[in-house]
């Protein structure tokens, strides 16, 4: 089992990846709201205030997603979140990692 984790700055594409998910068979992932380091520091620490300028542009927010998957799920999972978020003029739209789940226990 791996336990894949998306953060999605885009998060106009968040309804689009949970269809796919769907679509693939993946019925269930947990998504939350989330913030970046950076845009933290430089709005709310005063002596970081200055990186504000070049973030501009950028969204603060981001969604996280958790999906448990099945470890032959992985390389189909990595194909639609790529071909959904990977835009070469949006560079940052994101990104995943796919780690090892050694437990799962619903409760």
């Amino acid at each position: 089992m791996k336990l894949a984790i998306i953060v999605l700055h885009r998060i106009e594409l968040l309804e689009d990846l949970l269809t796919a998910f769907l679509e693939i068979d993946i019925p269930d992932a947990n998504v939350t709201d989330s913030v970046g380091m950076k845009h933290i520091i430089s709005h709310d620490i005063p002596i970081f205030a200055g990186l504000m300028d070049s973030f501009a542009g950028t969204s603060p927010k981001s969604k996280t997603i958790l999906v448990r998957i099945e470890d032959a799920m992985q390389k189909k999972l990595t194909e639609v979140v790529k071909d959904i978020c990977s835009d070469p003029d949006e560079p940052e739209s994101g990104y995943m990692m796919v780690l090892p789940l050694d437990r799962w226990a619903g409760f």
